[in-house]
């Protein structure tokens, strides 16, 4: 039991974890002040938080103020580029005097100057004796400490100034902590060493750049029990996405060991999102998972008491989730209690102890980027349409990595391994400077970097802010969505790309770049620079519309952010881009892996594989050992390999359903055509050479038919599990490319089986891409009990002028969606489908490919809903307003002529009666 203090707070050297809570940051810091209130409020409702105390800002100021021997200061070295800041410093009786010194006249965009005067800074505060009241203090808390979780107890040093953390800037990370500390001399000596850490030159440069000054801050240290998660996990959670600053979720990023390499970005690690409305209502809302390399960890070192050391992570365990399930869900839990406590979106640590197995909140701050964002308004990077995929197409992509936001960027490169290389660079540059030459003159190859260039190294830290806040685009080659790059990427609305590996092979210097995170989860880094568009779009959703305006979603990882566009759902999402990216493997191969194996090294093949004999046959054994061991790096952490097939799609269709939520999702069964099948590995072992797959085995057909139907039930097994065990009751399913009414009922017929019929909740649609889908309308929508259809356009095109969708340019009369009869086609099914009472929309590229022309056919016809892509979903949703207020005083001006026949006729003329 620690002991309270008895002095009066303002005038207390120290205050533990339970006499301080949030209204405390201006004695005990944010840190502290944060850490008191979880432990107070928080503790008795489920959060596990470590015990400990923190020194006050008046022990700060204590030592500052003490009068200092000037024998003290005798050893501390010139500041380089200064000789006499030193003299004039150490004359100085107190160290606050000799830190005034330091900074007079100091010039912060000079960062060479900066460093100079921070390192001396930080070498006096080092040399200045510590008062003894204020060691004594310390020493005694120790000491309880020590009572409480025994002898030498190992504690972190954790710096907390009195400005960190506010609700309008984040500080995190810009002072020093220090972790495995024993002993009452250590934890003295940390302390001196974290109130250095207040005069870093990332410290001083981020105070400045916020207007505050250095000299004003106080700063308190927090000394609390470590949590041994270098015996187990850590990292840190957003109880909202990072990037886009959806507020459903909540983001929860892990490693192995200690902590700071996920902070710092020197480690990639796994990413877990949770549905909130999800875990509210107890299901275990865990809608997507990211598998990170976690190549290194950080634990304590062998030799050494206060010293860690990082070490290579083995291959088994870099492939295993570095959580469960159960662990995700009770930290999303705790995270979910901390927000709504704070009432704010929070940015937590958290770490896992490896004794105890408990898991622990170590820190909570507000979350400082997307708080301050406005909520009226988006903004979108974009560039000219499909010019992405061309570049791709032409072979222009020279690096990928995890994208950090949504935005791109170009310049020129400037790749460094280090930051002490940047600082050699500038002091190399400044002596030419100095010896007359004119920075107009110098070569820029030869300049250390001019703002809005591309800034390329391995990871960043803090030192790197001052340079950082100038760069057009950030790419490094280690790092995660939390870490250090992408944190301070986010901060100055920077466009970055994290993870990109080999970035400082692949990437030159001088090299000209266009860097996009405007693509989904992966940014691409083009070689030259391309043109892109910034656009602003303020949401005005006053205007109430008739016809709906939903999204056409590919990539799970957009649609966090896309789901803030002031839309009504989704109205197709395709399985077929989980399949690609997410899966990358055939189904069947996945079903299959083992049969493939003990084919291999026993020769029998299983009865189910007799009908591919000849395809495997075919492969060779080479190419079957390759395929069963690019399958099983694919698979990672999975020994069931039906498994990662669920998983992956439940995930992928969980992440946009609850992006969207409770908006509704409606999710196009597999659509992928033969030839795209063979693209996948272990694809040529299961699929036909078709000549016009466009036509053939797809959509409907695939799903009766024997050979491919343990491949859709393992998608109905995922698709199940979307609404059962991560409770998301929007989900709506689409039946592609079907055929005929009996085609159909079979289908509705094997979801009903699987869990996903009308009797559970799941609306059926079907896809409308064939005449006979518009002909027999009312048998197809008996036959399958349908609550809608989607008109999709760009097969619809195909079948009614029996071109290929492929090569519509090529014909010397093309024809589209805004053809003759196609039209007819649209107006049919429109119609039909509304004089039963039932929803129809569209979801083909039509609308967003016209959109000025197509939409108001589309009002004029009466349609549901029409879904396009994104980026054109606010010119589609202002072309709608204008259709339908001009189709109602069209309405109007048609009564109003009406009512002044009747009034000028009176009765009907003699022919007519």
């Amino acid at each position: 039991m620690t002991s309270p203090t008895l002095l009066p707070r303002e005038d207390a050297l120290l205050l533990w974890f339970n006499e301080v809570g949030k209204n405390d940051a201006d004695l005990v810091g944010g840190k502290g002040a944060s850490l008191g209130e979880l432990y107070c409020e928080l503790v008795p409702r489920g959060v596990r938080v470590p015990n400990g105390f923190t020194s006050t800002a008046t022990a700060y100021r204590r030592f500052l103020d003490a009068p200092t021997p000037r024998e003290a200061w005798l050893d501390v070295p010139d500041a380089e580029g200064l000789p006499m800041l030193r003299r004039t410093a150490v004359q100085a009786g107190c160290l606050s005097d000799a830190l005034t010194a330091c900074f007079q006249d100091a010039n912060p965009e000079d960062h060479l100057e900066m460093h100079a005067r921070t390192q001396l800074a930080r070498d006096i505060v080092v040399a200045t004796p510590v008062p003894a009241e204020v060691e004594s203090a310390l020493r005694g808390a120790y000491a309880e400490l020590c009572t409480e979780y025994g002898a030498e107890v190992d504690v972190a040093v954790r710096s907390s100034a009195t400005v960190e953390d506010s609700d309008e800037a984040s500080f995190a990370g810009q002072c020093e902590s220090y972790l495995n500390v024993h002993g009452p001399e250590n934890v003295v000596l940390m302390w001196k060493h974290c109130c250095a850490s207040l005069f870093t030159e990332r410290a001083v440069s981020y105070q400045v750049a916020k207007n505050m000054d250095p000299l004003d801050a106080s700063l308190a240290v927090v000394v609390m029990k470590m949590v041994r998660s270098d015996l187990a996990t850590s990292g840190v959670m957003f109880t909202l996405d990072p990037d886009s600053g959806h507020r459903g979720v909540i983001h929860i990023s892990s490693s192995y060991g200690l902590g700071e390499l996920v902070v710092q970005g020197s480690v990639s690690p796994d990413h877990f999102t949770v549905w909130k409305e999800g875990l509210k209502s107890g299901y275990a809302a865990i809608v997507h998972r990211h598998l990170g390399a976690k190549d290194l960890h950080m634990v304590y070192a062998a030799q050494g008491a206060t010293s860690t050391e990082s070490m290579d992570t083995s291959s088994a365990r870099r492939r295993q989730w570095s959580l469960t399930r159960e662990e995700i869900g009770e930290l999303a839990r705790m995270a979910l209690t901390i927000e709504e406590h704070y009432g704010q979106p929070m940015d937590i640590e958290w770490a896992k102890d490896g004794r105890s197995q408990d898991l622990f909140i170590v820190q909570a701050r507000p979350e400082t980027v997307h708080a301050r964002a406005s909520v009226n308004e988006i903004v979108r990077y974009h560039m000219p349409a499909g010019l992405a995929r061309q570049l791709a197409a032409d072979g222009a992509v020279i690096a990928e990595g995890q994208a950090v936001g949504t935005r791109i960027g170009s310049g020129v490169v400037r790749l460094y391994k280090s930051y002490e290389e940047v600082i050699l660079k500038k002091r190399a540059l400044r002596e030419r400077l100095a010896a007359g030459e004119r920075l107009e003159d110098i070569p820029p190859a030869q300049h250390v970097f001019d703002k809005g260039d591309v800034l390329v190294t391995e990871m960043t830290t803090p030192d790197w802010e001052p340079l950082m806040k100038d760069a057009s685009l950030i790419v490094t080659e280690k790092g995660g969505r939390t870490s250090h790059a992408a944190i301070i990427a986010r901060e100055f609305g920077i466009p970055a790309i994290v993870g990109c590996e080999d970035a400082t092979k692949k990437l030159k210097p001088m090299q000209e770049v266009t860097g996009s995170c405007a693509e989904g989860d992966i940014a691409l880094v083009f070689d030259g620079i391309h043109p892109f568009e910034i656009e602003r779009q303020e949401i005005d959703t006053s205007v109430q519309l008739d016809t709906k305006i939903k999204l056409n979603v590919g990539f799970p990882a957009k649609a966090l952010e896309d789901s803030q566009l002031p839309v009504d759902g989704v109205g197709l999402a395709r399985l077929e881009f989980i399949l690609t990216s997410e899966v990358g493997v055939h189904p069947l191969a996945l079903l299959y892996r083992q049969e493939l194996q003990d084919y291999l090294e026993r020769g029998v093949m299983v009865p189910e594989l007799e009908r591919f004999r000849e395809a495997i046959e075919a492969e060779g054994e080479e190419e079957l050992r390759g395929l069963i061991g690019a399958i099983d790096r694919r698979t990672g952490a999975y020994a069931d390999k039906r498994q990662f097939f669920v998983d992956r799609v439940m995930e992928g269709v969980g992440l946009i359903c609850a992006a969207f939520h409770p908006r509704p999702v409606l999710v196009r069964l597999s659509d992928l055509k033969s030839n795209e099948y063979r693209q996948l590995l272990g694809g040529r072992i299961f699929e036909p050479v078709e000549e016009n797959p466009m036509i053939a085995w797809r959509g409907a057909s695939r799903y009766v038919d024997p050979d491919f139907l343990p491949a859709f039930e393992m998608e109905c097994d995922a698709l199940r599990l979307v609404k059962r065990r991560l409770g998301l009751d929007n989900l709506e399913l689409m039946v592609p490319f079907c055929r005929s009414p009996e085609e159909g009922a079979a289908v509705q017929r094997l979801l009903t089986d699987r869990g996903l019929g009308a009797e559970a909740g799941v609306k059926l649609f079907l896809m409308i891409e064939l005449p006979s889908n518009v002909i027999l309308a009312d048998e197809f929508i008996d036959a399958m009990g349908l609550a809608g259809g989607s008109i999709g356009s760009n097969d619809l095109v195909q079948t009614v002028y029996a071109v290929s969708r492929d090569d519509l340019e090529g014909y010397r009369h093309p024809v589209d969606a805004r053809s003759p009869a196609v039209k007819i086609m649209i107006e049919s099914a429109v119609k039909s489908f509304r004089d039963r009472g039932l929803e129809i929309g569209i979801c083909g590229q039509a609308p967003s490919d016209h959109p000025d022309e197509v939409p108001p056919f589309l009002v004029d016809c009466g349609i549901s809903s029409i879904s396009v892509t994104p980026d054109t979903a606010m010119q589609v949703r202002l072309a709608v307003a204008e259709a339908e207020a001009k189709k109602r005083k069209e309405g109007r001006s048609a009564q109003d002529l009406e009512a002044s026949e009747l009034e000028s006729g009176g009765t009907a003329s003699p022919e007519v009666a």
